[in-house]
């Protein structure tokens, strides 16, 4: 009971020096890789600075809500290395430091990562995105090495995420979609599906999303 208050202490008072944040209640959990989505009801938040910042601060979790119990903490910092008005193309590297990664019997483990993120448009409504992530351990020897390639396509209130992925942790690779429509301007549903078809396995959450 105590650790549950002070988690939620703890998330109230990221969200409360937040410049933007945002919940969501999901049947599933969040993962950079998505082969990795946890299949348990969630608590996902988001929070952070800007980014219409050069420099932006941002962090992403997981709270179980059977235990309210932190699965997951991603601390991120980016910064634009190109960002040009007149220019479509953009890219932004970042650093996660750390990312801490909570077992069921509260073991942590602890990772620093490196991103490398771009984007370009086809069209208002059509985007491509890139995204690398090494990630090393610091407290154990996982070390992992990501590709994903996204596209994006906004159609009145839908958004369609398609991304094709590549994990180098057991060879692991597969497809998975979001899909996003909002109701209005604070709140939005998502579906989520994954087939990791390294190992033929299918994931699928969905969620509602809160804008604080």
């Amino acid at each position: 009971m105590r650790k549950g208050l002070f988690n939620f202490v703890f998330l109230l008072s990221i969200i409360g020096y937040s410049q933007y944040a945002n919940l969501e209640l999901s049947t599933g959990g969040f993962s950079l890789v998505p082969a990795f989505t946890d299949t348990d009801p969630n608590l996902i938040f988001q929070a952070g600075s800007s980014d219409k910042r050069r420099i932006s601060t941002h962090l992403i979790g997981n709270i179980k809500l059977a235990t309210f119990n932190p699965r997951v903490l991603i601390f991120m910092t980016r910064a634009k290395l190109i960002d040009k008005e007149d220019k479509k193309f953009k890219l932004s590297a970042g650093v996660h430091l750390p990312v801490l990664q909570i077992d069921e019997k509260h073991n942590v483990l602890s990772f620093f990562a490196q991103e490398l993120v771009s984007s370009y448009p086809l069209s208002k409504k059509i985007l491509l995105h890139s995204t690398y992530i090494h990630g090393k351990g610091r407290n154990n020897d996982l070390e992992i090495n990501l590709f994903t390639l996204s596209g994006i396509v906004m159609h009145n209130r839908f958004r369609f995420a398609s991304q094709v992925y590549y994990l180098d942790l057991d060879q692991t690779y597969g497809i998975a979609e979001t899909i996003s429509y909002n109701l209005n301007s604070r709140l939005e549903l998502r579906a989520f599906v994954n087939q990791t078809l390294s190992t033929n396995q299918f994931i699928w959450t969905a969620g509602l999303n809160c804008k604080l």
